[in-house]
This record gives C-alpha cells, structure tokens and sequence, in this order.
C-alpha cells in the first residue's frame, strides 16, 4: 500500500514540477491497494517487471533493500531512496540522493515533498497517501507513530475529502482472509533478509480480530513458514500478526530454534512457539534488533 500510494504521489508531484516521470509497481497488490482499486477504480500505476532501458533513471520509494526491488533495476540508475526503516541498506545505491527518515510511514516523506514544494495531490493520490499513513501507523497505534505522520495525514485530509466510515471500511477489507487468499497474502508480505551470515524470514499480517483467524488457520501459517524456510533457504522464520483495532501481536515460530532466536531477541518467552503481546511491534522494529542481537 505504501509503495504503490508512494509512487503514485512521487510521481505526480515530478510532473507538476514541469519534469517526466511514470509511476510503476513490482510484485502483486495487497489487499489494501484492492480495497482503493474496488472503490475508484483502476490505479494510475503500471505492473512492470524488467523491459526498463539503458537511458532509464529511477526513484525508489518505500523501500532501501536491493533484495526487494525488481533485479532488472542497476543500482547505479537510481537518483533517489525514500524509506522509513531503520535497517537499510543504502550503501548499495552510490548515486543515489537518500531520504532515510525514521516516521511511520513512507508516505509521510512524500506528502512533506508536497508542502515543501508548496503544490497539493490530487483527490484520488491525496486519499492513497492519507490511507498509506493510517494503513502503516495502524491508526496512529504503534511506536513508530511520529508527530510528522500525524501532521501530514491532518494535511492530506481536507484535500482528500476523507469520511468517518473511511478508516474502517480500508481496515475491513485488508482484513478479509480466507483459507483461499491466505498463503498469497502471506507471501505478498513475506520479506527475508540476510543478518549476522544468516538468514532469516518474516510474515507480517494486519487485520482485525487477528484471535480468531490465528485460531481458524494455525496450521496453515505453520506450514507457510515451514515451506519458505525451505524454499528460501533460512535459518529462522516467523510470523508476526497485528491486531489492528485491538493493539496487540500474535507470534508463531516455524520451529524451536526460531523460538529460542526470536524469544531473545524480543526479550519473551516464544518457547511454545507462540506469544501474545500487549502492544504492536512492527517488524521494521523486529530487523533492527536482530542486527543489534547479532552485533553484540
């Protein structure tokens, strides 16, 4: 959501400042990005993957791992990086002028590009990057939540003509899984990376009434885990559900290892495979801490 509301609003504020730009996805959509495309329509985004040329220059939102961008992309073309995460890797981009700021999320950054440039979004982008703001900072809940995110989502909000009803109708649809729709959403979101000379993996899903749909698909997330522990070849793996009306986490690790790993690095008893927590942890709060765990 963040990325494709990102690129989106990026892009359009690159043309009203007189220059060309397009703005394109890697991957799938998840279901909030479906949730706006139900409600308005087809996006202003294209799905591209590769078929770039050689004179083609790019800017990299959301996101400063090379392991999540498509790899038709040459780090050296990219001019610009936009991300909120704690754990990047920008050294990877040389030429790149970074934007590396700690807030809630990437969308934040962008609408601040609007306000310093003194231009505004358009309806339709004004109302994705209102949604990315709320969608990341889980309604202004979690710990990564800034003053900044909130002052730009107050911005966006007369400018996207937001309704009461909005928040709960994008929540409601990010939250209907199904035993159809759960392993695609799971790997939609599935993001690996390589700490300390292993390898580990993350699920991340947030949803309402997460007690329930944990307790109807367990074992099904077990077996998601097991399989991309194999298939991508890692050490440790976990997933980590937020309750986003409720404020809290559900835990599974794969396997005791990644209990003993994860339990330590969180300071919590994953010993039985599963945890409860009493507030949100994002698991761009989860990389960091694995590095410092492995640093130490």
């Amino acid at each position: 959501m963040d990325g494709v509301a990102c690129s989106i609003g990026y892009a359009e504020l690159v043309r009203q400042k007189g220059e060309v730009a397009k703005q394109v996805y890697y991957g799938k959509l998840g279901l909030e990005t479906k949730f706006f495309v139900e409600k308005y329509g087809e996006l202003p985004i294209t799905h591209k993957e590769g078929g770039y040329v050689g004179g083609d220059r790019f800017v990299l939102l959301d996101t400063a791992d090379p392991d999540a961008v498509d790899p038709e992309i040459n780090p050296g073309q990219v001019l610009e990086v936009f991300d909120h995460r704690q754990l990047v890797f920008t050294e990877k981009f040389a030429n790149a002028t970074l934007h590396i700021e700690l807030v809630g999320s990437c969308a934040t950054l962008v609408t601040e590009e609007y306000r310093k440039n003194q231009l505004s979004p358009t309806l339709l982008t004004a109302q994705l990057l209102y949604g990315a703001i709320i969608s990341n900072t889980i309604n202004f809940k979690n710990k990564v939540t800034t003053d900044r995110d909130k002052t730009a989502a107050e911005w966006l909000k007369p400018i996207a003509g937001i309704t009461d009803g909005f928040i709960k109708e994008m929540f409601d649809r990010k939250s209907q899984i199904t035993p159809a729709n759960l392993q695609e959403t799971l790997l939609q979101d599935f993001s690996v990376k390589e700490i300390g000379e292993k390898r580990f993996g993350i699920a991340q899903l947030e949803i309402t009434d997460l007690e329930k749909c944990v307790r109807e698909n367990q074992e099904a997330i077990e077996v998601f885990l097991n399989r991309m522990k194999i298939e991508k070849e890692l050490d440790f793996s976990l997933f980590t559900g937020i309750d986003i009306y409720e404020g809290y986490n559900i835990l599974l690790a794969v396997d005791g290892e990644s209990g003993k790993m994860f339990g330590e690095v969180l300071n919590l008893d994953l010993s039985n495979g599963r945890f409860r927590t009493e507030s949100i942890i994002m698991r761009k709060e989860i990389w960091p801490k694995i590095k410092a765990y492995y640093e130490s």
